[in-house]
């Protein structure tokens, strides 16, 4: 039995009850998103994915949410898949989507939920790439220190180096969220969990002659851009990429992502356990714990060998 033939069996079985279309439901699950207070990059990643999942339903003349099989899921994804999509890619699209038939299941507005069949796709094993030492002191060394919006991208790159803190918490965490005397400073992570990061006596320094030069402005948030704005994500994004092509750095993409991992890496390599590590890169599960172990477990054995008792009494 092919496709189209399959759902129209199931559909002629189902209970008939009037419903909210595509468009209405997607609607309404935004906006208790929004009144979850979720981040603006979570909202939009929903809204993304149901307008890519809108979009297929209006090709296939499928108006109503509960004339929505799980076949039609499978066929939106092979959808995805065929244009080429990665499988991390696609999972986000099935995350989504999951939220959204869940949060219409729990509030009576679908019969049967067809995400509760559909797994997740296989991903291949992530490759965490870090900077090596003189990579990392070769980007520092292209920023034009000299320079208002030289020096403080240097200092950005120093904090998320530092104390590996996401992008978007390095672009939004306050003046007022910096607490000098504990070296801490309060960032908002993912679904706008609070937690203290700790920070250097040496990036203190460098971070409190950026304020000097970023001087008073309306806006709270410690980055700011030439205007007196909240210096924006695409704008650092591409600083970083283009220093990285300065510096000569070749073989791996430098971005903060890399950063960040760069700093778990010499955290794990300088004594840092991985426990305590989860807790400063503001990560809720094991699963990340696991693959960095994985990762660096060669650069601990590593370390192992050179720092270890017994190989220095008979070396």
């Amino acid at each position: 039995m092919d496709y189209k033939a399959k759902r129209k069996l199931i559909l002629e079985s189902r209970e008939t009850k009037e419903r909210p279309g595509m468009h209405e439901a997607a609607a309404m699950f935004i906006k208790s998103r929004k009144l979850k207070n979720l981040t603006e990059n979570t909202v939009a990643s929903y809204s993304q994915a149901l307008n890519k999942f809108s979009e297929f339903l209006d090709e296939n003349i499928i108006e109503k949410i509960d004339d929505i099989i799980v076949e039609d899921i499978q066929e939106f994804i092979q959808t995805r898949m065929d244009e080429g999509n990665s499988a991390p890619t696609i999972n986000k699209y099935i995350r989504s989507l999951r939220a959204f038939f869940n949060f219409l299941s729990s509030t009576g507005n679908l019969t049967v939920n067809p995400m509760e069949l559909v797994d997740k796709l296989a991903e291949e094993k992530r490759v965490l790439r870090t900077l090596s030492r003189d990579q990392v002191k070769a980007l520092l060394n292209v920023p034009n220190r000299s320079t208002p919006a030289g020096y403080r991208n240097y200092v950005f790159l120093l904090l998320i180096l530092d104390t590996g803190i996401r992008l978007e918490e390095a672009l939004s965490f306050d003046v007022e969220g910096v607490y000098w005397q504990e070296r801490v400073i309060k960032v908002f992570g993912k679904g706008r969990k609070e937690r203290l990061v700790p920070f250097s006596d040496l990036l203190a320094v460098h971070m409190r002659e950026y304020l000097e030069l970023r001087g008073e402005s309306e806006s709270s948030v410690f980055f700011l851009n030439i205007d007196g704005q909240p210096l924006r994500r695409r704008t650092i994004q591409e600083d970083i990429s283009d220093y990285g092509k300065i510096a000569g750095i070749k073989g791996v993409r430098v971005s903060c992502h890399t950063l960040r991992y760069t700093f778990a890496r010499n955290y794990v390599l300088n004594g840092g356990d991985v426990v305590s590590l989860m807790r400063i890169m503001g990560h809720k599960s094991l699963h990340m714990a696991q693959l960095y172990t994985e990762m660096f477990q060669a650069d601990i054995s590593k370390q192992h060998d050179k720092f270890s008792p017994v190989s220095s009494i008979f070396n």
